[in-house]
């Protein structure tokens, strides 16, 4: 989804103890220091040394996906953010992010890519915008820009209301039960599905006719986001929430939209993300099958499925139509009356009036203190140390791993905790990877 995202304040909380528990060393004085480490850095040495859990989570996507795929369809490849982004901070890196994907992407697969396909990665990148990128023709990889790990879904999903100066989540509070970590995977599979879709992605038009046909596309891809979290081993609640997540969006943020140019990339995105039809059929068709039969399928039968249910639940014009009018109108034209009513009782069911407290709260998160640069740079040089040298890259780079998977850990555990966290995520997300000091605290 085209949804605003952004990294919230920083805070001053929780240096102390971000590494708690990671010494073997206890209280025994370190080793001498070694000389600084000369070595030349390339985007392979960052590949090497630096592999977070959200790098390997992607890479164990990736495989499975590759094994199992169905004939015909391309290998897929992520851009993994974590990587790219260490090699692009490095001053010995790229000056462009565009030419530090194409130097992760040659390093991954051997190939080097035209500047276009770099250009449309990277600024889906700077956005912080899942995607995939499927070829057109003459084969090669589809590469896919994955979940940005340093968010919580809470985070996200309430940035993702806003549509111009309107926002129908003020006040509210949103009540899916759908974690950080559920719906980041739930966000790479409904990604990787694009790649295997060679029925709808290249079916396109303008207008409301061509938010008909990406109804279509995103649906297929909201079933096999489902499918791959129900085939590895999420209950049929998964489905539940994320029909939830998605009318709730649609129907809440509906007039604002019709409120925009119908060139305006967000005009027909209610349109377009109609999906719960889909997933409701899904369940069902689980349910009468048995989860346990559903998790023998192969990728290729999982797709046929997703095609049979797309075709038969996926907006018509028709439908399309009136509920585009009643997102203009506040008027339910009678084909869609139903349509409507479901929609209002899943975002009635979802969202919440928040309490005085909760308000008071909301605003107190906004305003934490910044934590420094300073303060950052001497908790990594310290466990750097503790690994055996505050200037070896290697230690510096795994120094930045413990601490990354402890903060990301730490965002999908305690989401009350989510806006100190994001902001200690994002400061150190754009570190020197050498630790050196940037300025400005």
């Amino acid at each position: 989804m085209n949804m605003a995202r952004k990294l919230l304040l920083t805070t001053t909380a929780g240096l102390a103890i971000l590494f708690a528990g990671c010494s073997v060393r206890g209280a025994q004085p370190p080793p001498p220091a070694p000389a600084a480490d000369t070595t030349p850095v390339s985007v392979s040495t960052v590949m090497r040394d630096y592999n977070t859990a959200a790098t390997q989570r992607l890479r164990t996507l990736e495989a499975e996906f590759n094994k199992d795929r169905p004939a015909g369809t391309p290998a897929i490849v992520f851009v993994d953010y974590d990587q790219v982004a260490t090699w692009f901070n490095l001053q010995e890196g790229p000056d462009k992010l565009d030419k530090a994907v194409g130097d992760y992407l040659t390093a991954r697969t051997g190939k080097t890519y035209d500047s276009a396909t770099l250009a449309r990665l990277a600024n889906a990148m700077d956005r912080l915008q899942p995607a995939a990128f499927t070829p057109r023709s003459g084969g090669g990889e589809c590469l896919v820009v994955p979940e940005f790990p340093g968010i919580s879904f809470d985070s996200f999903y309430a940035a993702s209301f806003q549509v111009g100066t309107q926002n129908p989540l003020t006040g509210k509070i949103v009540i899916l039960n759908l974690s950080t970590q559920e719906f980041g995977d739930f966000a790479n599979a409904h990604e990787s599905w694009h790649c295997l879709d060679a029925r709808y992605r290249n079916d396109t038009d303008t207008g409301l006719r061509g938010a008909v046909r990406e109804n279509r596309t995103e649906m297929f891809a909201d079933l096999g986001g489902v499918m791959e979290g129900i085939k590895n081993g999420a209950n049929l609640t998964l489905i539940d929430k994320i029909a939830a997540e998605r009318a709730t969006w649609v129907f809440l943020t509906g007039p604002a939209r019709t409120q925009t140019p119908q060139d305006h990339e967000d005009h027909y995105k209610s349109i377009i993300y109609n999906t719960q039809p889909g997933l409701y059929a899904l369940k069902s068709r689980i349910q009468d099958m048995g989860i346990e039969n559903f998790r023998k399928l192969s990728r290729a039968e999982m797709r046929d499925m997703a095609y049979e249910i797309v075709d038969a639940q996926a907006l018509s014009y028709t439908r399309a139509a009136g509920l585009q009018s009643y997102y203009a109108t506040g008027k339910a034209p009678a084909g869609v009356q139903a349509d409507v009513a479901l929609l209002q009782s899943i975002a009635d069911s979802s969202v919440r009036d928040a309490t005085p407290q909760e308000i008071a709260a909301q605003k107190a998160a906004q305003k934490d203190g910044s934590m420094t640069e300073t303060a950052l740079l001497k908790a990594l040089k310290a466990r750097a140390g503790e690994l055996g040298g505050a200037s070896n890259f290697a230690n510096q780079l795994k120094a930045r791993q413990e601490m990354t998977d402890r903060l990301r850990g730490k965002l999908s555990s305690s989401p009350s905790g989510g806006r100190a966290t994001e902001g200690q995520l994002k400061l150190l997300f754009y570190a020197d990877p050498h630790l050196n000091p940037r300025g400005g605290g």
